[in-house]
């Protein structure tokens, strides 16, 4: 079983404390997830799941939901 969005969140920013389930949870939200720790988060989304983001969704997607709907395009239940 693939893991969720919210547990790659946590394994790449363990003292973070945040609601998986706010939508507008993204960059900035916490001091970890800075625009190297969303490049790093993006990354570790790509190796999970198994795919490659464009450039333009790389500088679009900005939030967990955003990504979340990103990838359910795709057919990756995240």
């Amino acid at each position: 079983m693939k893991p969720k969005l919210t547990d790659l969140l946590r394994q790449l920013f363990p003292a973070a404390v945040f609601d998986g389930q706010d939508p507008t949870l993204g960059v900035g939200s916490f001091a970890e997830w800075d625009s190297l720790g969303h490049f790093n988060f993006l990354l570790l989304v790509e190796e999970t799941f198994g795919l490659q983001f464009s450039v333009d969704e790389i500088t679009e997607l900005k939030t967990l939901a955003q990504i979340r709907e990103n990838l359910a395009a795709r057919g990756v239940e995240a």
